[in-house]
């Protein structure tokens, strides 16, 4: 029998169970071995996979934030219980305070990458979108645990001010839009260096362009459908731009009328605006038969034509027109959660540094 034990009885497991548990959380080895695998994880996100890819397979998985969590805990045990106890000095203050930024950091990390949301909306002026219904976004992202239901309201981008001026500097386009629902909604201007924030959501543009309002005539002048086209801006190797339906990747027509009307034709139209007068210019139009995607293929267009904003001209059997210029906006929405904390957290561990720096030179001068 020890000597240091009492006659009569034996050591509670459960004790020894705990130093064990206790030991290895608040091991340096550990420590070491979770930074050494976060690492991996972080380049082979960045180099590998990448993007929405990294996201889904790595940064966003229960799996790596639950390294992050143990990290954390591990931090926790090893300076917390190394400096419980002793003497409260300038120096372990700012070392405590340095230490807690340091855990609430990466908690701000995980709890962000579970519950964040981004999507990015395409409006055309006057235009409104469901928040909640996720076709109202071209891309969406989201945390594992984010709720749907956390998306309220709606989007409305009221209108576009072209070479819109603060304080004497042109930020050269703004949108006007509101957000929100009921009496609780939001109105605010969004341009380049200005976003609106609205329940822990944060509005920005992304992306802008031209939306032609195309109307379809048949043989004989009748209107058949009309919507409006919005149009990719596409950048030149001379640095000018084209303005034209297709995809980012280039110019390319679409099934028009769209659906749920019967498509009739694949139009391609091309917008070049009038460098005298906004919101004008001349329309390219070019019609192929439906069952060819568009003009990047080696066919030639069944038929062609031109006109200028609000007139109408002959393509083919039909006739068509852009009654309008609209513009368009790609509103970028963000939640966000664990950043104030992160954010927050960093001017703490600041504040930790300076107070521990201030510390070590008064030691000094002692």
């Amino acid at each position: 029998m020890d000597k240091n034990e009492s006659p009569g009885r034996t050591a509670d497991p459960r004790s020894g169970t705990l130093q064990k548990v206790k030991n290895f959380l608040s091991s340096s080895k550990l420590a070491m071995t979770l930074l050494v695998v976060i690492l991996a994880c972080c380049v082979t996100g960045v180099t590998v996979f990448r993007d929405k890819r990294a996201w889904e397979l790595i940064f966003s998985t229960f799996w790596f934030n639950g390294i992050l969590i143990l990290l954390v805990v591990n931090v926790s045990f090893c300076f917390f219980g190394r400096i419980w106890g002793r003497k409260l000095t300038m120096i372990s203050l700012g070392m405590i305070l340095f230490h807690l930024s340091f855990v609430a950091i990466l908690g701000g990390i995980v709890y962000n990458s579970f519950f964040y949301f981004r999507g990015l909306m395409r409006l055309t002026e006057g235009e409104t979108l469901p928040n909640r219904e996720l076709q109202s976004y071209d891309s969406s992202d989201r945390g594992r645990l984010f709720n749907i239901s956390t998306l309220k309201g709606e989007t409305t981008l009221i209108k576009m001010h072209a070479n819109y001026k603060v304080d004497g500097d042109n930020k050269r386009a703004a949108y006007e839009v509101e957000v929100g629902e009921g009496g609780l909604k939001k109105h605010g201007i969004v341009y380049l260096t200005e976003s609106l924030e609205h329940r822990g959501f944060r509005y920005f543009n992304d992306r802008e362009g031209y939306s032609l309002l195309v109307i379809l005539y048949d043989s004989e002048g009748n209107e058949l459908y009309g919507a409006h086209v919005p149009l990719q801006s596409l950048r030149q190797k001379d640095n000018t731009y084209i303005y034209s339906t297709g995809t980012k990747d280039g110019p390319g027509s679409f099934p028009f009328p769209q659906e749920p009307a019967k498509p009739l034709i694949a139009l391609q139209a091309s917008y070049v605006p009038s460098p005298l007068k906004e919101r004008a210019g001349d329309v390219f139009f070019s019609i192929w038969p439906l069952d060819v995607s568009g003009p990047r293929q080696a066919v030639k267009a069944t038929a062609e034509g031109k006109a200028a904003i609000g007139e109408k001209v002959r393509v083919g059997d039909y006739y068509l027109s852009a009654q309008e210029v609209r513009y368009w906006v790609g509103m970028s929405m963000r939640y966000e959660p664990g950043k104030p904390i992160v954010l927050a957290s960093l001017w703490v561990g600041f504040v930790g540094i300076v107070i521990t720096f201030i510390g070590r030179l008064r030691r000094r001068g002692m």
